[in-house]
């Protein structure tokens, strides 16, 4: 009876061990090369491996690395670095002002979001116009960098980031017709509400990770 007890709350036990993936998950610091090394907790890199100085921005949710390196062998660029536990997602590299960008996650769960810049390059035609004539007498292309701000949702399983916008959420809540019905209802640039339906979203349907690896 003992043995019939202990094999029917087996499955139960294991899957208690699984971590989900909330706010208050912790990883183990370091860098990380990919997202499947990241959702196993297992760094690729520790932070003796790295060179450059560390600039953290917890109220923007950032984190900049200037002169970016690895101390030995050659990578590609990070997939995530995790610092105090908490995961930082490699979004950009700035080759003018030479460092590497991380951004925070700003909601956690299976479906999680971030916030942070990119640089877009435009190139428009300027032309000067003869005031006497109203004729353009001179024309030229401008190019010009700025900076956009980007929302992103973040696959956690696959790692994959899609835009944070009404089609994109509709077709990862499909599955919850209450949700959907909410957010059709709701105005098309309603971002709070977007984020609201990802959050009950997540709770319905929390992301279940594989045990921490054993140290002995």
């Amino acid at each position: 009876m003992t043995q019939t007890l202990f094999l029917l709350l087996l499955p139960v036990l294991l899957f208690a061990q699984d971590r989900v993936f909330t706010a208050d998950l912790r990883f183990a610091d370091g860098v990380y090369l990919d997202n499947d090394a990241l959702l196993a907790n297992t760094p690729d890199l520790s932070w003796d491996n790295i060179e450059g100085e560390m600039v953290q921005l917890p109220d923007d949710y950032r984190v900049q690395i200037d002169n970016f390196g690895y101390r030995a062998g050659t990578h590609d660029a990070p997939y995530a670095i995790v610092l105090d536990g908490l995961p930082y997602y490699f979004v950009r590299e700035d080759a003018k002002r030479g460092y590497h960008e991380f951004a925070g996650l700003r909601t956690a769960g299976r479906y999680a979001t971030l916030q942070y810049d990119t640089l877009v390059h435009s190139r428009q035609l300027m032309k000067a116009y003869n005031p006497a004539t109203g004729q353009p007498f001179r024309q030229a292309f401008v190019e010009r960098d700025r900076q956009r701000r980007l929302y992103r949702v973040l696959e956690v399983a696959t790692g994959r980031r899609v835009p944070l916008d009404r089609p994109t959420v509709l077709r990862l809540i499909a599955t919850e017709e209450d949700l959907v019905t909410a957010l059709e209802r709701a105005p098309v640039d309603d971002t709070a509400r977007l984020l609201r339906a990802l959050q009950l979203y997540n709770d319905r349907h929390p992301l279940y990770l594989s045990p921490p690896p054993r140290t002995h």
